[in-house]
């Protein structure tokens, strides 16, 4: 009973609760509460039962060996009812451990404010037609503008990155490896950033993006 009670109550809380805005740690500690509940009402159910009368005390188990022998107390036997409540247990503790435990993938890289900083480098013309090397900013400050309509993303603007590019004056689209564009991230105080180039086979044109 307890068990399943647990889990309608942490379902309902996974579900309700955010909707309420409370923040995210109000379903980890009504979790963390009840797996705390869980050894007190086991103790309880071992010492006490429910019968039509009230709660009473769970009386030992008497055995007379002889009818002269003294009636002796024998340690409660272990109940079907005592098994299920602790493969129940089990059962809710697994139930309850990625709630509990799982941690988020992307905390690493996400700033103080909970998002993921990111930035766009310039896409590198690698189609041997300099008519495409307007595109080179044209794919940046796309994906500048699509990615920055995402809440998650805190995504460094086109001039921040243009300003730092200027900066180096020998860097050059061209020169923009994964290594320098690294670099480059760091100095944009993020972690994360995309880079790409693009490609040119017969009459097809390929564009290659990596995170």
């Amino acid at each position: 009973m307890y068990a399943a009670t647990a889990f309608i109550i942490m379902e309902a809380g996974d579900i309700m609760l955010p909707r309420l805005g409370l923040p995210d740690w109000t379903v980890t500690f009504i979790i963390i509460l009840l797996i705390i509940g869980f050894p007190i009402a086991v103790i309880f159910s071992w010492i006490f039962d429910i019968t039509p009368e009230g709660l009473k005390k769970t009386e030992p188990v008497l055995a007379t060996r002889k009818e002269e022998s003294p009636i002796a107390p024998i340690k409660r036997r272990l109940k079907a009812s005592d098994t299920i409540i602790i493969v129940l247990i089990v059962i809710v503790v697994i139930m309850a451990y990625p709630k509990i435990f799982n941690k988020d993938k992307f905390e690493g890289i996400r700033n103080p404010e909970g998002k993921i900083s990111i930035a766009v480098m310039p896409f590198e013309n690698l189609s041997g037609d300099t008519l495409y090397n307007v595109w080179q900013g044209g794919f940046q400050n796309l994906l500048i503008t699509s990615l920055s309509n995402s809440q998650e993303l805190s995504v460094r603007q086109y001039q921040t990155t243009y300003a730092l590019l200027e900066s180096k004056r020998n860097l050059s689209y061209a020169s923009i490896t994964p290594s320098v564009a690294s670099e480059l991230a760091l100095k944009l105080e993020t972690r994360t950033f995309i880079l790409g180039n693009i490609l040119k086979a017969g009459n097809k044109i390929r564009v290659n993006a990596q995170l």
